[in-house]
């Protein structure tokens, strides 16, 4: 008879070890994992063991072959232990998103979303409305393409609306944006530089922006802000979010601050310090170096680096941001010191110059740092593929990328021509050749939300991409966990691994619309973080 710790059932659990393992009940115990269960017998007792899928969720017989033990009902009810029975849903491992700017998604929940306006007229409507967020109006997900219009709104008009308030309106991608004239007033930047008179700020003059909006958080709005990241991220499943910190400027305030409220935290951060120095990295501990530290920028602003012109602006390829020298000074540093390096690429061009020594390097000191390449939007030829699995190089991709911008009439076409845009986001390219893939979501650029992700990789327009349900869950769960090395404590729902759990409502291994599946519960190493109150079925005793 075991006694303590808690005995979560009535559900399917997938253990992700392989493809059809799973289990009917699990034990946990000091936030682990201590035993996998399977019941025999198929009526219905008092304990409440036997499985009854939601509906909508059924699912056909799987073999099962796993270290789990057998028991019948009546040993599965002489369990002594708190009693979680989780009506039916399907249990996988906590969900792992593997890029985030958690910091700046978690503010801008605070500001206005323009993912929704589809006119100018309303877009200023929201604008007007809007809450100051540290003494500013900030606005995201703005994209001219789902606009009327097709034009950001001009500096004149934010200045009609906030003639006396700093006002800064951010493209989707991050890469650009658009400024009233209080806030061009107060950013440090060359007034020469800007888009004319629209107040449209992009590469390094948008960054200045960005870093000036973000310097004016105080430490207790940072903390919020990852509070709010930390909430949205269980309400869909998460259990761990790797986070880009800091402004890539060396300093080390959100790093420091973040790690030493690391534990107070529903969700694990992975933590990246957004900095070249790979002195600092060491003396700040930290295991990794870099994040979003750009090669080139992206596609919506013409700034992504490609090797040949933009299909709808034949006068440019867009800009690579650093030297080679650059590169191979920092890729050397952190591989000697031991840390595993993450650079943003996007292009084409930026791609190739990063892979290029990357490779040369791993081949010359082969070392198992996992080296990540973020984003790899367009690779048009195959072997670069080849160059990124013979280099162990680490592939984090953005499934929902694909979900916006791909198709015939998606934005890719637009601005790299059919032929280019069925070269991007190649997930099943990638995994053919043993790459390691992971899933991410770069939010705030697309949803904090890994069924989302999920969906679209399960989806892509490319038909040659498209990954299997299964293929697809493991970029967030299993594969996931690879990427910070932590496949032995994290991933899978196993004896001895964390006991991180995501409760659905259906099962996305069979279901034909993954992303409007409904979270009913997520478990952090045994504590359940997130209830969905809508959910009746899940009842603790």
């Amino acid at each position: 008879m075991t006694k303590g710790g808690t005995l979560f059932y009535n559900a399917r659990f997938y253990s992700m070890r392989k493809e059809g393992e799973f289990f009917d009940a699990i034990l946990v115990e000091d936030g682990k994992i201590k035993e996998v269960l399977k019941t025999s017998g198929s009526d219905n007792s008092e304990s409440g063991n036997e499985f009854s899928p939601r509906e909508g969720g059924s699912f056909p017989d799987l073999v099962m072959d796993s270290p789990g033990r057998l028991l019948s009902k009546k040993e599965l009810s002489q369990i002594h232990a708190k009693r979680v029975d989780l009506g039916g849903s399907f249990v996988f491992p906590g969900f792992i998103d593997t890029h985030t700017h958690s910091f700046t998604g978690g503010l801008y929940t605070l500001g206005i979303d323009l993912s929704e306006a589809r006119s100018l007229k309303e877009v200023l409507e929201l604008l007007s409305g809007a809450d100051p967020v540290g003494g500013n109006i900030l606005a995201w997900r703005f994209d001219e393409s789902k606009i009327a219009e097709k034009r950001f709104p001009t500096r004149e008009e934010l200045d009609r609306i906030y003639p006396h308030t700093p006002v800064l309106v951010r493209r989707v991608d991050g890469h650009s944006c658009v400024v009233n004239t209080p806030a061009l007033e107060s950013i440090p930047i060359d007034r020469k530089e800007v888009s004319g008179n629209r107040g449209i700020l992009t590469h390094r003059q948008n960054h200045k922006a960005i870093r000036w909006f973000h310097d004016s958080i105080d430490p207790v709005g940072i903390i919020s802000a990852y509070r709010a990241a930390a909430q949205k991220g269980v309400e869909r499943g998460l259990t761990t979010i790797h986070t880009m910190v800091g402004n890539g400027h060396g300093d080390p305030l959100h790093y420091t601050l973040l790690i030493s409220r690391i534990e107070e935290f529903p969700v694990e951060f992975i933590v990246y310090p957004q900095i070249t120095d790979v002195r600092k990295a060491v003396e700040l501990g930290s295991l990794r170096v870099g994040g979003c530290v750009l090669a080139d920028g992206s596609l919506g602003s013409h700034t992504a680096a490609l090797t040949e012109p933009y299909a709808d602006r034949l006068d440019t390829r867009g800009e690579l941001y650093h030297a080679d020298s650059f590169w191979e000074s920092f890729f050397r540093k952190a591989h000697d010191a031991g840390l595993q390096s993450a650079v943003h690429a996007i292009g084409d061009a930026a791609i190739i110059q990063v892979l290029g020594i990357l490779r040369r390097l791993q081949l010359e000191r082969p070392a198992d740092l996992r080296h990540q390449i973020i984003h790899n939007e367009l690779v048009p030829h195959d072997w670069m593929l080849d160059w990124m699995a013979e280099a162990e190089i680490s592939a984090v991709m953005q499934p929902a990328f694909d979900l916006l911008w791909g198709g015939d009439e998606g934005y890719y076409s637009k601005v790299l021509g059919r032929e280019r845009a069925l070269k991007c986001n190649r997930l099943a390219s990638l995994i053919k050749r043993g790459v390691l893939v992971t899933g991410g979501s770069d939010w705030y650029i697309t949803p904090l939300d890994p069924l989302l992700g999920i969906e679209a990789a399960v989806k892509m327009h490319n038909p040659d991409e498209r990954l299997s349900p299964y293929q697809a869950v493991e970029l967030y769960t299993c594969k996931a966990s690879s990427l910070s090395f932590d496949e032995k404590r994290l991933g899978m729902v196993l004896p001895e691994y964390q006991a991180d759990l995501v409760c659905l409502e259906e099962d996305p291994l069979y279901s034909a619309k993954i992303d409007s599946i409904k979270v009913t519960m997520t478990v952090k190493k045994g504590n359940i973080v997130y209830r969905n109150s809508t959910e009746g079925n899940s009842t603790l005793r």
